[in-house]
Order: structure tokens, then C-alpha cells, then sequence
């Protein structure tokens, strides 16, 4: 009986993953290789009937610790081609590190440059980034509002292309496509742009076409500030305020303008616990949300119902993943049957199926971006990214299923290479070295028990967990 159940649920698993891959793929053709390529080449500015000039911006900067990567950012601001008194720039620093030093020796330089400058500085971090907004916001002078995080930099244009996005009254916000300026510096952030570029070129591009909600990324994006006002400003109830407010003013009308051609350069994280660390918050946010705006979603018909739920309850697939492993990771201990062996050996080559959906997805993004790579590195970093992620499914899982169980938990900023106080609180990956155990002895048990169809996903779970064990016991 036992063995059934365990194939039952092995098989609904193993479905919800093809069907969750099969839909990442069906939104990267959505749009034709052709059509983002003039998208990534022509920008807004080409078909304006609606045009925003001469407004004032507040640039909203929330900082928590973060000194040591600022620079860049400042000195993009200064070099904006824009009128330097239609420009507010608010440094929001939460900082307790020492850095809110750096910070504020920029504010002086802001403001000698002729900038208007204001280092705003709580006793408090209540509600955190998301508190911090609302805190400037309420003293923000711009009718527009620049969001940027601390590893941001972005070309003198970027505000007044940004601003001719703003096409009609019920443009809320534009988002503008990251760039990644640190791409090559590791294995660990060779493989980021693999799922960020498919979230940028297919993602966002796939759901604006099909007339679905779209994202807010948090950083290098510009809001009307009284559509933030409409919606009362940012949540804190979620790590992800961002993904919140963007759902929030879609619900009541507004729209978000994404436009690929302006870019903004950024860091990726150069540590697998860095990256663990983003990834943690990130998708206990969507989880987060789910909860905080489910009951606003029903409202939604047909398409775009559809769209929402499975963005919002796209990390919750982490957790499909992690039962998934722990399922295979049993079987090979169970006397299964002959026949129940064959359903097991029938239903594994649909996670192939699954992997080369979502690589499809994956590699159309990347070349639609033209970028240089050969396919056999490109091949190799999505082997990497899947094994990486499949890693990171215990972790995720947890992230999940505190964001549904409403947990709190603090927001931590993504950790960067060179921030003045900063140590991974994952120093002994005590979880995924059981697990790399477990999953040995199960392939042990199915090479012992001659029941080879079940080898493959203990052994596939065994390279990921021990590879992510030693990457993080290493420190990389």
C-alpha cells in the first residue's frame, strides 16, 4: 500500500514539475526571437502620443549597510542629463555597520554638486526596506520616484528615457532591464543570468503580451509618486514590497511599463550563501504575497487569473522539488513490485522532459540577448544552474513554507562581496549533508536490491546536495 501512495505522489510531482517547465517555456515563445530584438533595440520613445518632461524625480536609495558598493551609484546620479533642480536624492540609510559614514560623506558630495541631497537616518528599522520607503516617501518632493539599490550604476540617458515610458495616466511605474557587471567573475555568477535573463526577456515580455500582471523589480525603475499614494504606499507584511505594490496598483487599474532597451549594470552575488541568502528572501516573498493578495485574485478572470497565480506560486515549485527528492530518495528502501518499478521507470523521463522545456526557455533568452558564449559553456552552466538549484531546494522549501505560515523573519539585505561586516549564517550545511548521505545510501540499497530504474534520482540528488554542501562548507 505504502508503495503506491509513494508513487502516486511521486507522479503527481513529478506532473506539476513538467506542467510548471512547460509554462516557462510556452511564455519564452510568446514572443518571437524577432520581436524582442527590436524591443531590446528600439525604445519607447518611438511611438509617443503621451510625453513627461521637465518633472521632478526623487531618487529614493534604501541602504542598510551597504558603504563599500555605493560609489558607483552616486556617481551616476551626478552624471545624470538631467536638470540637476528637478532632482531630489534621498539616501535612506538604515546602516549600522559604520558605513552610514560613507553615506553621508556622499550626501556632502551630492549636494556640492549642485544636487539636492537629504541623509535621512531612523533609530529604528521597523518594517525595513519596505518602512524605509514609506518613511522618505512622506518628505519626497518628486513627482516621480527612482528606485535604486546600492550595487546599481545606469547611463546619463536613463531618466529621460525612463520617463517617456510613461505613455498614458494609467502608466504606475517603469521597469528597466538589469545588466549584470560581474557575469564572469565565478562559476556561481556565471550561472545567475541563466534564470535572471529569462525573467527579463521572457518573463516579463511573455506577460505584457498576454495582458497579465507584470513585476516591479525593486531597483532601477521609476514610479508617478501619486500612484504609490493611491495604494498607500509599500507593505511591510512581505520581504518582497516590490512584487506587493506592483500587484496592488494593477488591481486598481494602473499598469507597468517594462521596456528591455534601458538597462542599469548591477552585482550579482559572488557566494553561493550570498546567493542563498537573495534567494531565501525572494521566494518567501512570492509565498508572502500569495497569502497577502490571494483573496484579491479570485476577482481576476480567465488569462490573467491564471498568470497570477502561477507567478505567485512560482517558488513554491521549490517545495514540488524538495518532496520529489525526498520521495526518490525512499523508494530504493521499499520492496516495490515489478509492475510498480515500471510506473516509476515511465514517469523519470518526464523530468527530462521537464529539464529540456525549461533549458529551451532558458537558452532562447540568452541568444536572444546575442550573447557570445558557446553553446557548450552555455550547456554547462545550465547544468550547473540546475544542479545548483536543485541544492537549494531544501532551503527554498523552507522559505515557502514560512512565507504561506506567515512567519516573520528579518529582511536581509543581499549580501555584497565587499560589505564591512558580513558572515554566512549557513556555516555548516548541516541538512544538506544529511541529505547527501541519505541519498548515497540510496543508491547503495537500489544497486543492492537490483532495482536499477530507481537509481537516477537518488544519484542526481546525492551530486547536487554534496555539491552544494562543499561549495558552501568552502565558501565559494
Amino acid at each position: 500500500m505504502m508503495g503506491w501512495v509513494s508513487i502516486i505522489l511521486f507522479g503527481l510531482c513529478v506532473f506539476l514539475l513538467l506542467a510548471y517547465a512547460v509554462y516557462q517555456c510556452v511564455l519564452s515563445l510568446s514572443s518571437s526571437s524577432q520581436e524582442k530584438r527590436r524591443l531590446l533595440e528600439s525604445g519607447p520613445k518611438d511611438s509617443i502620443d503621451f510625453k513627461v518632461e521637465n518633472v521632478s524625480v526623487t531618487f529614493q536609495i534604501a541602504l542598510y549597510n551597504e558603504g563599500h558598493v555605493v560609489d558607483g551609484l552616486f556617481q551616476s546620479i551626478i552624471a545624470l542629463d538631467y536638470p540637476q533642480d528637478l532632482i531630489e536624492i534621498q539616501v535612506l540609510d538604515d546602516s549600522t555597520d559604520g558605513s552610514d559614514e560613507i553615506n553621508a560623506q556622499w550626501v556632502k558630495k551630492l549636494q556640492v554638486s549642485g544636487l539636492k541631497a537629504h541623509h535621512l537616518k531612523r533609530s529604528h528599522r521597523e518594517g525595513y526596506k519596505a518602512g524605509a520607503l514609506n518613511a522618505g516617501l512622506q518628505q519626497a518632493k518628486g513627482n516621480y520616484i527612482a528606485f535604486f539599490d546600492a550595487d546599481f550604476r545606469f547611463s546619463p540617458d536613463w531618466l529621460n528615457l525612463s520617463l517617456t515610458g510613461f505613455t498614458s495616466d494609467q502608466v504606475a511605474a517603469v521597469q528597466t532591464r538589469w545588466v549584470y557587471l560581474n557575469n564572469a567573475k565565478n562559476w556561481i555568477t556565471k550561472i545567475q543570468p541563466l534564470a535572471l535573463n529569462h525573467h527579463f526577456i521572457n518573463e516579463h515580455l511573455g506577460r505584457e503580451k498576454t495582458g497579465a500582471f507584470t513585476t516591479f523589480n525593486g531597483t532601477a525603475a521609476l514610479w508617478e509618486k501619486s500612484a504609490i499614494e493611491t495604494v498607500q504606499g509599500f507593505n511591510t507584511e512581505t520581504l518582497t514590497e516590490d512584487l506587493n505594490i506592483a500587484y496592488r496598483a494593477q488591481l486598481v487599474g494602473y499598469q507597468i511599463k517594462y521596456y528591455p532597451n534601458i538597462t542599469a549594470d548591477c552585482e550579482l552575488p559572488e557566494s553561493l550563501a550570498a546567493y542563498f541568502s537573495q534567494q531565501f528572501r525572494w521566494n518567501k516573498g512570492a509565498a508572502e504575497n500569495f497569502q497577502l493578495l490571494k483573496s484579491s485574485l479570485r476577482r481576476l478572470r480567465g488569462r490573467k487569473r491564471f498568470h497570477a497565480f502561477m507567478h505567485l506560486l512560482g517558488s513554491s515549485f521549490y517545495a514540488v522539488t524538495f518532496a520529489l527528492f525526498l520521495i526518490g530518495l525512499v523508494l530504493p528502501f521499499m520492496r516495490l513490485s515489478a509492475q510498480q518499478i515500471h510506473v516509476v521507470s515511465l514517469l523519470s523521463p518526464l523530468l527530462l522532459v521537464a529539464s529540456i522545456s525549461l533549458g529551451i526557455a532558458l537558452y532562447r533568452a540568452d541568444r536572444d540577448l546575442k550573447h557570445s558564449s558557446s553553446s557548450l559553456d552555455w550547456v554547462v552552466n545550465f547544468l550547473g544552474y540546475l544542479i545548483v538549484s536543485a541544492g537549494m531546494s531544501y532551503l527554498n522549501t523552507k522559505a515557502v513554507l514560512e512565507g504561506h505560515l506567515r512567519k516573520p523573519s528579518a529582511f536581509i539585505r543581499t549580501p555584497k562581496e565587499k560589505q564591512l561586516r558580513w558572515k554566512s549564517s549557513r556555516a555548516f550545511p548541516v541538512v544538506e549533508v544529511l541529505i547527501t548521505v541519505l541519498s548515497s545510501l540510496s543508491v547503495f540499497m537500489a544497486f543492492e536490491t537490483q532495482q536499477l530504474a530507481l537509481i537516477g534520482m537518488p544519484l542526481f540528488t546525492t551530486l547536487a546536495f554534496a555539491g552544494v554542501s562543499l561549495a558552501l562548507l568552502k565558501g565559494t
